[in-house]
């Protein structure tokens, strides 16, 4: 029954990580298009003096929503930051016990995060408050794509926490941590071998 359950969840986190890869590019997109804006900027202000595009502030949702977009990503990835000094040379099993203690940590923290922003959104939103600067931009756009993207980490983390829950109650100590253990040094180069390859 925990197998077919496991196998489940592993489609879903397939479908999440794909869906997470999507928009952390989507981000990354966003970023570039803020570079050519800032430089649209400079280049205005040097060859006519003045500009109109308001890079400062847009750059700032920008930088706010692509982060949030890429948080999943980076998650599924296992690439936040660790410090795993102690934490490889314990025996597999406690390893995964350690990374569900991290992974619930997180989903707890999620779902505050969640929830204050939610209700900022929800504020700007019904108030219809409005940046206070000459773009005067509806903060609520804003706010809604950044908690977009901490939604999507949020049901991230969820999915995974129940995942290495239920690995590790099946015994399934080598998918918890591939899943969401620390990688070794070998496991590192290995991958970075296959994605140069």
């Amino acid at each position: 029954m925990l197998e077919q359950i496991n196998s489940g969840l592993d489609r879903i986190l397939q479908g999440v990580q794909s869906g997470s890869l999507w928009l952390a590019r989507a981000g990354g997109v966003l970023i570039l298009l803020t570079v050519v804006l800032v430089t649209v900027e400079i280049l205005s202000r040097q060859l006519l003096g003045r500009s109109n595009l308001h890079a400062t502030e847009i750059t700032g949702y920008v930088m706010a929503i692509s982060t949030s977009w890429a948080f999943a990503y980076t998650l599924m990835r296992k690439a936040h930051i660790r410090i795993d000094a102690l934490y490889l040379k314990l025996p597999v099993s406690l390893r995964g016990v350690l990374d569900l203690i991290a992974l619930l940590s997180l989903a707890l923290f999620c779902v505050l995060v969640v929830g204050a922003a939610f209700e900022v959104a929800e504020h700007s939103y019904s108030g219809g408050a409005r940046a206070n600067t000459p773009l005067g931009t509806p903060v609520w756009i804003p706010q809604a794509l950044w908690l977009l993207g901490l939604v999507w980490f949020s049901i991230a983390v969820v999915l995974m926490s129940l995942r290495v829950l239920l690995g590790l109650l099946a015994g399934q100590v080598n998918d918890v941590q591939r899943l969401a253990g620390s990688p070794t040094l070998d496991e590192q180069i290995s991958e970075e071998n296959k994605e140069t390859n």
